[in-house]
């Protein structure tokens, strides 16, 4: 019997702690501005009523992504409610955050069924606070392919015809006409109930969570700097004074003791992006310090250092070679270490 007590008496202690743990947690504020599309590419609401919401829905989809977080809550606002909050003294929310769709390659073929590919490049920007300023700025893109056949005496043809496609199905395929519900006749703009089951809109729903998981850095150490001791590393903690961040993945076949070349995850990205990667252009290697102090308030202090100098050699699309031309044989430049490039802001 006084074991059930002790027990009972544990559980309520533990659920008590759980509760005021929860509610000490402050929420994390954000406000989301409206998408901004620079493509021309348009979505319109139905055929009876012509107005693109290709924006709104992007807005929409980031808004559901966030409040799929508990420590986070977010909304979207309308262009004169982003104008209030930019000019604004006092700012209840702790960022702002605005999506922009700066290219959209959208190709759909009709062989045997319906073959649709769609690449999406967003722009993810990030506002502070406390002068309404773009804080940060991450360039993505992701990509989606789909093929459907017209109708199901198109099965039939389609072993004969698979090999004339050329177009590969690595994102799986709709062979039954699962998703090809009919939406409705053709117009010069696809409507929303003919776009939002296709390939296009998918790849635009996976750029945005890509910008989603790009955000989320800058998001936990807002959270994290709200919170008694809290530790920051330099991979959490974006700085005004760089705009892209990356790190170095592998060294190069040709790698030698006199020329160590690494492989880099930052590359071209695409054409129009605010920080691709150059040839030519030296970038800052940064390692993060900890410190034990004396202080029970602050008892660790993490700083980021600069342990090196890369220059790019050679630049793709995703990533690109750098080789080191300064670092300290003591703490020589190494995998993992993050690679920054310096803002010309």
């Amino acid at each position: 019997m006084m074991a059930k007590k002790i027990l009972c008496l544990v559980i309520l202690l533990s659920m008590f702690g759980v509760s005021e743990a929860a509610q000490s947690q402050r929420r994390l504020s954000v406000v989301i501005f409206p998408t901004i599309n620079s493509t021309g590419f348009e979505v319109w609401e139905s055929k009876y009523y012509p107005q693109n919401v290709l924006e709104q829905k992007m807005s929409e989809y980031l808004e559901e992504l966030f409040k799929g977080s508990p420590l986070i809550e977010a909304r979207v606002l309308d262009e004169a409610a982003m104008n209030r909050w930019l000019s604004g003294s006092r700012r209840g929310d702790d960022m702002a955050i605005q999506l922009e769709l700066y290219r959209a390659i959208m190709k759909e073929r009709h062989v045997v069924g319906t073959a649709q590919t769609g690449r999406a490049y967003i722009r993810l920007r990030i506002f502070d606070r406390a002068k309404a300023q773009e804080l940060v700025v991450r360039n993505v893109r992701a990509s989606d392919a789909k093929f459907t056949l017209d109708s199901d005496e198109d099965i039939y043809w389609f072993d004969s015809a698979i090999s004339g496609l050329g177009i590969p199905f690595e994102y799986g395929f709709d062979l039954f006409g699962l998703t090809n519900n009919d939406k409705g006749q053709k117009m010069s703009r696809p409507t929303w109930d003919q776009f939002k089951s296709s390939s296009h809109w998918q790849s635009i729903k996976n750029a945005i969570k890509a910008a989603y998981d790009k955000s989320l850095p800058q998001i936990r150490n807002v959270i994290r700097s709200n919170e008694p001791n809290a530790i920051l590393t330099a991979e959490d903690s974006f700085s005004t004074n760089y705009i892209t961040v990356g790190r170095i993945l592998a060294p190069t076949a040709t790698s030698t003791r006199k020329k160590r070349d690494y492989i880099i995850s930052l590359g071209s990205v695409a054409n129009g992006s605010l920080d691709p990667v150059k040839v030519g252009e030296v970038l800052s290697v940064m390692r993060a310090d900890t410190y034990v102090t004396v202080v029970p308030e602050n008892p660790v202090v993490v700083l980021p250092k600069v342990v090196g100098k890369v220059k790019v050699i050679k630049v793709y699309e995703d990533n690109a070679i750098v080789r080191v031309i300064k670092d300290n044989r003591k703490e020589p430049v190494t995998l993992k270490d993050i690679v920054v490039k310096q803002s010309s802001r």
